[in-house]
């Protein structure tokens, strides 16, 4: 289980657009806190004998490695799955920043952008890709420890949307595999909410009795985007179905808005 820090700011109780400055993505190049990712080149064994040396009877190897400097550890790490044509990129979340790599095919890392958020107590747990539904820009949503969920848009290089409704920290995030502004969220507040991203609201809360008695951890859709797991601190895993907030999806979706159901 990842280590959490409790944190004592409440975020606020509904979506609104970005009421906090926050600084731009930037390229690895221009960061104002440290130096860029170091990529090291040099392959390196993963394979371990009995004897504790290394084996290469299995021939894997590691090619890559990146060294992140900002000395936290890194708790996400999403890979580009929404997209095929961009399915070279990868995002990591650690401290209070975000990482975009692009991944080449002779095995060679690219660091193409860094978001780094304004508030220095931000720690980044989580992140998932999806696409802009209009433009189909690469977007990718990062949250953390404040509750507090960014969606970048990495074409923009910039910070489009911001969703607050959480009362603790994030420890996940995922979107909908067919619907790209639909994102989910589970919380340190033992609930999980669905997002309309480009409408910049909440149509769903998931809770209560039915609900877990505990931080909720994880979270995923099934492939068929009907149906979506969660796991928690309470020793427990729970099956969802939207089939009972469609009804406030469409809503969004339309502009009418939704409040949390």
């Amino acid at each position: 289980t990842k280590r959490r820090r409790q944190t004592g700011e409440q975020a606020e109780q509904e979506p609104t657009e970005d009421a906090r400055t926050s600084e731009q993505s930037k390229s690895a190049a221009h960061q104002e806190n440290g130096k860029p990712p170091t990529v090291l080149n040099q392959p390196q064994s993963t394979c371990k004998s009995k004897g504790g040396r290394p084996s290469s009877s299995k021939g894997w190897q590691m090619v890559r490695r990146v060294k992140e400097d900002h000395g936290q550890a890194i708790f996400g790490l999403a890979v580009n799955l929404y997209d095929p044509e961009r399915g070279d990129l990868v995002a990591t979340t650690g401290s209070n920043r975000a990482t975009i790599y692009q991944l080449a095919s002779d095995g060679g890392v690219n660091v193409l952008q860094v978001y780094t958020d304004a508030d220095r107590h931000e720690s980044f747990f989580c992140c998932a890709w999806s696409v802009e539904p209009a433009t189909r820009d690469p977007v990718l949503a990062v949250a953390g420890q404040l509750g507090i969920i960014r969606v970048i848009n990495c074409a923009l290089q910039a910070v489009t949307r911001t969703l607050l409704g959480h009362g603790n920290a994030v420890n996940d995030v995922r979107f909908h595999p067919h619907e790209p502004r639909l994102l989910l969220s589970a919380s340190k507040d033992e609930s999980l909410r669905l997002w309309d991203v480009a409408a910049c609201v909440c149509v769903a809360l998931f809770g209560g009795d039915q609900g877990h008695r505990g931080e909720v951890l994880s979270v995923d859709f099934h492939p068929d985007g009907d149906r979506f797991a969660s796991a928690g601190m309470d020793n427990a895993v729970k099956v969802w179905s939207l089939a009972c907030c469609r009804a406030a999806v469409d809503r969004a979706a339309a502009g009418i808005g939704a409040p949390p159901s």
